[in-house]
């Protein structure tokens, strides 16, 4: 059982919240039988290939309970299918895919120390660039999607001063080729939509809708996260010496559709060492929309739960 976003954007602990509390079934997923071959090799201490390659028996699923805990009456279960401005309709037939995606890595800058005869990376703030490139291919196995997407990346994590960390991560792609792909081979972005945030702080939106600007054109996103030993609150030495920091980010989006939609915050991270609470506000072409309040949690949940 997959979301249609592989990057798994709602963990399962938080849509059991918000669906039998709130009655908002915010994840969507379909079942799919598939055998999948993994080729890891680094070509050269700067660069690293990966090459994945799927054939996927693909079905859709239906809702089959409208239980809740919490009757909220002037709510009911959305269908378990992805609302999208570019593609309104993201129900589909049983078929077969066989697609595959080539990554590669380079890091410029990596360093590496010997200990007790072992090569060791060390933990250093190299950009990283990462060329991707998948395919569907069709008429195989009886295969039905026929895509290209190539997406270029770009990840740098780096110091401003002794008291500053500032990350980026930029990612461009295009749909070379979409003669045939279906709603989970588009282009998905890490959106949010529940008063929790588990995914990477960095790269991720916290109001965007999951589904509703996905696409199989072209897109760009931009996210920068800037974090502060010391600012407002962290003036205050107990607060400082609690290891708590201060930070601002903004994400952007560029789709066809997306009308520039942006999001602009400010967060106080490791509270308690765990957790992290941010102020939100988001733009479409410039002009405010909404803002919410977000709860991060820095440790894994599955180590949790």
């Amino acid at each position: 059982i997959n979301q249609y976003n592989n990057d798994q954007p709602i963990h399962p602990v938080i849509n059991t919240f918000t669906t039998l509390i709130q009655e908002f079934n915010y994840m969507k997923i379909y079942e799919k039988d598939y055998a999948e071959i993994v080729y890891d090799r680094k070509l050269w201490n700067k660069l690293n290939l990966n090459i994945k390659g799927e054939l996927a028996e693909r079905r859709e699923l239906q809702n089959r309970s409208s239980y809740n805990l919490v009757d909220r009456s002037q709510r009911e279960y959305t269908p378990n299918a992805p609302v999208a401005v570019e593609l309104p309709i993201t129900s589909f037939e049983d078929h077969n895919a066989l697609t595959t995606e080539v990554n590669l890595l380079y890091e410029p800058w990596v360093k590496f120390r010997m200990y007790n005869g072992r090569k060791q990376k060390i933990d250093t703030y190299t950009p990283k660039f990462r060329l991707k490139y998948v395919k569907g291919i069709p008429d195989v196995a009886d295969s039905k999607v026929d895509f290209d997407l190539l997406e270029l990346g770009y990840r740098h994590t780096f110091k401003i001063g002794i008291r500053a960390l500032a990350d980026v991560s930029l990612k461009a792609g295009k749909f070379l080729n979409d003669e045939s792909l279906y709603f989970m081979d588009y282009k998905h972005f890490l959106g949010n939509r529940t008063p929790f945030v588990t995914t990477d702080p960095v790269g991720s939106f916290r109001m965007l809708d999951y589904y509703a600007f996905s696409t199989s054109n072209e897109y760009f996103t931009g996210s920068f996260h800037y974090q502060m030993r010391k600012f407002l609150f962290t003036r205050i030495p107990i607060v400082r010496l609690a290891g708590v920091r201060e930070s601002f980010f903004t994400n952007y989006l560029a789709t066809d559709f997306s009308n520039n939609y942006t999001e602009v915050g400010y967060g106080i991270n490791y509270i308690f060492r765990l957790f992290r609470v941010e102020a939100v506000a988001n733009f479409v072409d410039g002009k405010y929309k909404d803002y919410g309040v977000r709860i991060g949690i820095a440790a894994n949940l599955d180590n949790l739960f």
